[in-house]
């Protein structure tokens, strides 16, 4: 798998801190607007809630961020830059290694091939399960992040970044894999693992449903193989 390069970078569009305590400042103020977007929807992001919730004066938030478009847009680009760095990126590192270890298995004998396939079911389905009970509030901002790009133009080139990231690592997965059609197998198990995490959302932690996120998983790495 690879790790997070240049043409991964993101941008961010309000104004730039100028020393070290400053920018925590502005940190501060993103990771406070992150936390209502989790617990209020982006439609509770206002200046002033973000100044309450980072415990700043209210000249703080209009300080760096005028335009609450820039804070939403800012807000989200730490959400992608973290998520990137801290939750994608261990994930395809650990089934990479996982996938090189037992590359020899995909062409081995259908109950050796089954039982890798399985495994590494297992594996994805383990890091949702540890998302949504240690990491539920990234997953119900990226849920947020898919929905207000929809709305919000200036998001696009954030999301497409973010997503493409994702794709591109699922594509590798899928090419070391050896399935067919390694793009097209990339884009359709995102879209699966995006639906198991969507339902997963809607209900307690402790009722997803592990056994059968694991055979839509299984079923979907199961019909790429040539």
């Amino acid at each position: 798998m690879t790790v997070m390069s240049e043409e991964n970078a993101i941008n961010y569009r309000g104004r730039k801190a100028s020393r070290a305590r400053s920018e925590q400042r502005r940190k501060a103020i993103l990771e406070a607007a992150l936390r209502i977007v989790v617990n209020d929807g982006v439609r509770g992001v206002r200046h002033r809630a973000v100044a309450k919730e980072a415990d700043v004066p209210l000249s703080a938030t209009t300080y760096y961020f005028k335009d609450i478009s820039d804070l939403i847009s800012d807000t989200f680009t730490l959400f992608a830059e973290n998520a990137m760095s801290d939750v994608v990126q261990p994930i395809y590192q650990n089934v990479g290694e996982f996938i090189q270890q037992h590359k020899e298995d995909v062409s081995a004998p259908p109950d050796v091939t089954n039982q890798l396939l399985e495994s590494l079911s297992q594996i994805i389905v383990g890091f949702m399960k540890l998302e949504l009970n240690e990491k539920r509030d990234h997953m119900i901002a990226e849920q947020a992040f898919k929905h207000e790009c929809l709305r919000d133009a200036r998001l696009r080139s954030i999301a497409q970044t973010y997503f493409d990231y994702l794709l591109n690592e699922l594509v590798e997965l899928c090419k070391v894999i050896g399935v067919d059609e390694p793009e097209i197998a990339g884009e359709l198990l995102m879209g699966t693992v995006f639906r198991i995490e969507h339902e997963a959302l809607m209900v307690p932690a402790e009722q997803f449903d592990e056994v059968k996120a694991c055979k839509m998983i299984k079923r979907q790495l199961k019909a790429f193989l040539p």
